[in-house]
């Protein structure tokens, strides 16, 4: 499995808000900055403009999509939007909308409206979230704001259909709705990050630099693959293509650690997901990487906030839930 594939597949969502937009002219929306989230919005029927604060507004047509990787603040309204200004927190309690907290799944989507005049625009809004123990290097890597312009791309068709269908069934709210959205949102959030990656490599920095590097990609691939081994800085380097001395330079100019660095984190997040999953905490520590039950206590609180046995407790949670 290449290393872009590898991360695309370890990356879960823990949560997503779907809202269908429907708003008759004139409407604005603020949607105000979040601390996390990454919201996304769909155009599927009429045009909208965007607006950032310091940045030109952008006009939206119907297949054009807009994500922001960190909820930065931003307006979307139509042309005379001035005259009709809410926030976003307003239109929901204006229709007595759900209350979604981070990380849940609604069993429902959420039906915002506004009524006025003839001219209607219909968004298909999601809100994707990852795990927020930590910042999540997948959204670090991309820029603040992503388009993916229906006109000029002509909108990859598994992208719109995935999105179109998601759009359907959030109409028909059948039974079973909260996990298919779930699947779909993922799936969505996926193809939005892997298609922009793709076209636009030079535009992504840090981590997922380091992913699309051909050979600092490469060494990332088997560290995520094969976490459990020593992996010394030769191997690695050969597995790399490059010197020993080429390899470390690269590594830390792309991710600012050392390699040996990176691959604690992964045994780490790997821990993390065992323990989540009932794993028993002695059976981690060794193969972390850790010669005491106290050196990896202390790893583990340092890069999640929590101790593994607050982790382990956490999962069995989820589980009965």
């Amino acid at each position: 499995m290449d290393s872009l594939s590898r991360a695309l597949s370890d990356k879960r969502l823990r949560g997503s808000l779907l809202a269908m937009l429907d708003f008759a002219n004139p409407w604005k929306v603020d949607f105000e900055s979040a601390p996390s989230g990454a919201p996304m919005h769909y155009i599927l029927e009429g045009s909208a403009w965007l607006d950032r604060p310091g940045m030109e507004p952008i006009e939206l047509r119907e297949g054009d999509l807009v994500m922001f990787p960190r909820w930065d603040r931003h307006w979307l309204r139509s042309a005379d939007g001035h005259l009709r200004e809410l926030t976003v927190r307003e239109v929901v309690s204006q229709n007595s909308g759900d209350v979604w907290r981070p990380g849940d799944w609604l069993n429902r989507p959420l039906w915002l409206t506004l009524e006025g005049g003839a001219q209607h625009t219909r968004i298909l809004s999601l809100v994707f979230e990852l795990d927020e123990t930590t910042p999540h290097p997948l959204l670090l890597g991309l820029p603040r704001f992503i388009k993916i312009d229906a006109a000029r791309t002509g909108m990859e068709p598994w992208l719109r259909m995935t999105l179109d269908f998601l759009s359907a069934e959030s109409e028909q709210q059948q039974s079973g709705y909260a996990v298919v959205s779930s699947r779909l949102a993922d799936l969505v959030f996926t193809q939005i990050v892997r298609s922009h990656i793709l076209r636009h490599p030079d535009e992504v920095a840090g981590w997922l630099r380091a992913l699309v590097d051909p050979g600092i990609g490469a060494a990332l691939a088997v560290m995520h693959d094969r976490p459990d081994e020593d992996w010394p800085l030769h191997r690695l380097a050969r597995n790399s293509g490059m010197s020993r001395s080429t390899f470390c330079l690269r590594f830390k100019q792309l991710l600012d650690q050392t390699p040996y660095q990176y691959l604690r984190m992964v045994r780490l997040d790997r821990a993390r997901e065992r323990l989540l999953a009932g794993e028993r905490i002695k059976l981690l520590v060794e193969e972390a990487g850790y010669a005491t039950h106290y050196a990896f206590r202390k790893a583990f609180r340092q890069r999640f906030g929590m101790s593994p046995q607050e982790m382990r407790r956490q999962g069995s949670r989820t589980q009965q839930e």
